[in-house]
């Protein structure tokens, strides 16, 4: 019999009280302004999601972080204040379940709310769990990183150049991968990847890349992959896999220190790397270094094949 371990229970546990508080929630602000707080939640997303590009360029003039990343925040900026101008707006607008008259108009008024608040909490429940999903995935792929350090040799050098001993992973990635497992075992798991809109392709290319960064002879074939060649022959990216300082942040995981690095933020404003990184089959080449060597030998002896 299937056992649901203790962090499948407290999600579901904490997902039931979420719903049940937005539900609530709802039958005290009324139909109007519970509606109101959907339609500003989507507004942010759509006006974040098709707004927050054109403010990479320009933040980008006052902010010295790559444009990509200034998007990424400049839409979360542009979202959340939507959100709030348009809550505001209806909490001037239309009054509370309380403040309506007594009767079937309040108890239609509080019940539809209600409604609206329990839908609310699911949807928020839902991207909860794309969350836990994707992240943990992150987290693995982290995992597998610092459980299998390995030595990086830097071109046009004989000796390969140990990289700073990298830390332990936190608690929060051991507790997002232990519950993105958790999320997918037994019959929540089933559920959970059928309400899951995110391809699949996005999670085997993160599990791919935990494989091949937990074997070194993987990595050695990724590196020597064709498609790998041209960007590790670009000198501008050369020049980053030479540089000290950038590895020391790399191996201590200082991400902020890394999108501060005026080499970082110049190769992602590179017009030339842009292109190279749009040409280059990211998923193809993890195929190639996860291959086993027997596997392309025993492809090179079927009858027909060209030799």
């Amino acid at each position: 019999m299937y056992r649901i371990d203790s962090y499948q229970a407290t999600f579901l546990i904490s997902a039931v009280l979420l719903v049940a508080f937005t539900s609530w929630h709802g039958w005290r602000m009324g139909l109007f302004r519970q509606v109101m707080n959907i339609l500003a939640l989507a507004a942010a997303y759509l006006i974040g999601y098709f707004g927050g590009g054109r403010l990479g360029p320009l933040l980008h003039r006052f902010i010295d972080l790559p444009e990509r990343a200034l998007s990424v925040l400049g839409a979360v900026a542009m979202g959340f204040v939507i959100y709030c101008c348009i809550t505001l707006l209806g909490m001037i607008a239309f009054t509370k379940t309380s403040q309506q008259k007594p009767g079937l108009l309040r108890l239609g008024y509080g019940a539809s709310g209600a409604i609206c608040g329990g839908l609310y909490g699911l949807f928020l429940v839902w991207i909860t769990v794309l969350a836990i999903r994707l992240l943990g995935s992150v987290a693995e792929t982290q995992l597998s990183v610092a459980y299998h350090p390995r030595h990086i040799a830097a071109a046009g050098k004989a000796a390969a150049t140990p990289t700073p001993q990298p830390q332990q992973p936190s608690a929060m990635i051991r507790t997002l991968a232990h519950m993105k497992e958790s999320l997918e075992e037994g019959p929540t798991g089933v559920v959970v990847q059928q309400v899951d809109p995110i391809p699949g392709t996005l999670y085997g290319v993160l599990r791919k890349l935990g494989v091949m960064v937990s074997d070194e002879k993987s990595v050695d074939r990724f590196l020597s992959c064709p498609g790998v060649k041209p960007l590790l022959a670009n000198p501008k990216i050369a020049a980053l896999q030479n540089d000290p300082e950038i590895a020391r942040e790399v191996a201590e995981r200082n991400y902020f220190a890394l999108v501060r690095n005026p080499r970082i933020i110049a190769a992602a404003n590179d017009a030339e790397i842009a292109e190279l990184m749009r040409k280059f089959e990211f998923e193809k080449a993890l195929d190639y270094a996860i291959r086993r060597p027997e596997q392309d030998t025993a492809e090179m002896r079927q009858p027909g094949r060209a030799q």
